[in-house]
């Protein structure tokens, strides 16, 4: 059965199966969705895997302040920074250490939304993570392709994977249109960049099918990479 940690005032799940080199860490915006799943998963990927909810999901997810989308919405406070360095400063320590991890792992970081926008801005800027998984990233974010073509992409030994449905670019939320042509050119200055990346795109919208798009995530990072390290 999945375990609970204790964090602040956030819900923390992780999977029974500990991997003693590995660990995955998922960014979710709905409580208990995933318990039943994890465990399976962690077995089958090889690698623990941790569920952080709870979390001021429009706020901590956003690099800076902009405005709200759709119109009318509240604007965007900006607040990954401060969220950036709780993760690295006090979660990740208590969480791997009540896990019983005793080095650092590998670590994954996997983001759905706007928590895929936050796991590809903190991998430009830091080395905590070694691979992301974006699915459906908000990469429509005020400013992010700006930011992005301003900043080096430091070496990467790891991955990163992308995930888009086929009817996001089609929203009638104008902001959102951009979302499929921006993944796209992120691909591609990753790749100039000689970074590992895979990418996806599967049938629906950006709430379709969460378990398959994760399933899809952890395949590739998982059973499609270790494979091609055997054959490399």
């Amino acid at each position: 059965m999945a375990q609970r940690i204790k964090l602040n005032d956030m819900h923390c799940l992780g999977s029974d199966y500990i991997s003693g080199d590995k660990i995955a860490y998922i960014l979710y915006p709905m409580d208990g969705f995933l318990d039943r799943w994890i465990d399976m998963a962690a077995q089958k990927y090889g690698t623990t895997i941790v569920v952080i909810t709870g979390m001021d999901w429009q706020n901590v997810f956003s690099p800076w302040p902009a405005r709200g989308v759709p119109a009318g919405s509240p604007d965007f406070k900006g607040e990954s920074p401060e969220y950036l360095n709780m993760l690295q400063q006090t979660a990740i320590p208590k969480i791997e250490s009540a896990l019983g991890y005793r080095a650092n792992p590998e670590r994954t970081l996997v983001g759905v939304s706007m928590s895929g926008l936050f796991a590809l801005w903190q991998w430009i800027l830091c080395g905590t993570f070694d691979n992301i998984a974006c699915l459906s990233g908000s990469f429509w974010y005020e400013g992010f392709m700006d930011w992005l073509m301003s900043h080096p992409v430091a070496h990467k030994d790891g991955a990163a994977f992308f995930l888009l449905g086929n009817q996001e670019a089609k929203s009638p939320i104008r902001e959102f249109q951009t979302v499929g042509i921006n993944t796209a050119t992120i691909i591609d200055l990753l790749k100039e960049e000689g970074v590992k990346v895979m990418f996806r795109s599967v049938t629906g919208n950006h709430f379709s099918n969460p378990i398959p798009r994760l399933e899809a995530a952890f395949s590739a990072l998982y059973i499609h990479q270790e494979s091609s390290r055997s054959y490399s």
